[in-house]
């Protein structure tokens, strides 16, 4: 390595003034745009580090059962569908269809965890969806 650097100051020291000039300017000009990119690559891993948290809190699992939730109508127009979060929290949305009428539901789900009572759908629907949040 000492020879390496020895020679190139040989040679660098052979150019004329107006050569090492200009070989001092690029290097200015260089190291200008290496500063540069470094505080580009600063600027961009923060960015990324800020998107990374943000997506935690993000939509990342979800699940649905469609099913005949009563005798009289088939077709299966009831469902529940699940959404959650990397840290397992959502909402469970339930649409139960029938004839006469339709009912809509939302349970609050906390750490995978829900306080009411879930139908056989609604825990199929959870399953799937905490099953797919990495």
């Amino acid at each position: 390595m000492f020879i390496f650097i020895k020679r190139s100051f040989s040679e660098f020291a052979s150019f004329s003034p107006a050569g090492r000039t200009l070989i001092q300017n690029r290097i200015k000009e260089l190291e200008s745009r290496l500063e540069n990119v470094e505080n580009n690559y600063k600027v961009l891993s923060s960015d990324v580090e800020k998107i990374f948290i943000k997506l935690k809190h993000a939509f990342q699992g979800s699940g649905i059962v469609r099913y005949d939730a009563f005798d009289n109508i088939s077709g299966m127009y009831s469902f529940s569908y699940v959404l959650l979060d990397a840290n397992k929290n959502g909402v469970i949305i339930t649409s139960l269809m029938s004839r006469d009428f339709a009912r809509v539901y939302a349970k609050e789900v906390s750490n995978g965890n829900v306080n009411l009572e879930l139908s056989p759908e609604e825990k199929k629907a959870l399953e799937i969806a905490i099953s797919k949040i990495s």
